[in-house]
């Protein structure tokens, strides 16, 4: 498909931005996929191109927080397993879902992500105020992991605030650690899932390219910053982003039922 300098513009651009929330606070999907939607692309290539698009940026992202996970070997790895088994159930079940009809689920999935991104602190710090018995946390994690899993591959926007949750609620770790954890599933998930929509042809491979470039430079830098500064007020950002995006979105398609 064609697409003129102006929105190659404005994808670079959200694909920055996108891998910076990725890094500081998640959420980056909402703003990347919307993007590709508004410049042409159609849902489901556009959720696969945003996959595949993102994915460096957990990478990178894994990649500055390695040496702040403190969690287990062994429970990093059953996570990472049950990661990629999620993500190609996630991706299987996307590519098997007619055109319309995920067009339709869309505004329904974007809203509920907003949400679950605008709740993000209440939730993980509820999560993190249950008490749960030692030893049903590891199964907890790894069976909770498996569903954000499926979402991640199936949609994915703010699987990471899923996964914060779930790790406040079951692994005793640091914050940096916890997000170390978080991209390194994030990783297992999408990668897994990029292979089944390179698989299914679903990649829009030039806007995927460009995407990768610009989001490894956004997590680099949203990494650094996570370390250095205050992340609440990239997290405002972050959010008037998301539900700018996404209400824009759905007044689009409601007006287009409309007529």
């Amino acid at each position: 498909m064609h697409i003129d300098s102006l929105h190659w513009v404005l994808v670079i651009l959200a694909s920055v931005v996108a891998g910076a929330m990725n890094a500081v606070a998640g959420g980056g999907t909402l703003l990347a996929f919307p993007t590709l939607l508004f410049v042409g692309v159609p849902s489901i290539p556009a959720n696969a191109t945003t996959s595949l698009g993102l994915w460096p940026s957990s990478v990178a992202s894994g990649w500055l927080y390695r040496k702040d996970i403190d969690v287990p070997g062994q429970a990093l790895a059953l996570l990472s397993m049950v990661s990629v088994a999620g993500g190609f159930l996630g991706a299987w079940l996307l590519l098997h879902t007619p055109q319309r009809i995920f067009d339709l689920l869309v505004p329904v999935l974007l809203l509920f992500a907003a949400a679950i991104f605008t709740a993000s602190e209440r939730i993980r710090l509820l999560a993190g105020r249950l008490s749960i018995p030692g030893g049903r946390l590891l199964a907890l994690a790894v069976a909770g992991q498996f569903a954000i899993g499926i979402y991640g591959g199936y949609f994915g926007a703010a699987m990471g605030v899923l996964m914060l949750a779930l790790f406040s609620l079951t692994l005793a770790s640091t914050i940096h650690s916890m997000n170390g954890v978080r991209s390194i599933c994030g990783m297992a998930i999408n990668g897994m899932a990029v292979v089944v929509f390179i698989a299914g042809h679903r990649i829009d491979w030039r806007i995927a390219a460009v995407m990768a470039l610009a989001s490894v430079g956004g997590a680099s830098a949203g990494t650094v910053y996570m370390r250095r500064l205050d992340p609440a007020p990239a997290r405002r950002v972050v959010l008037a982003l998301a539900w700018g995006m996404t209400l824009a979105f759905v007044a689009r398609v409601a007006a287009g039922h409309l007529r």
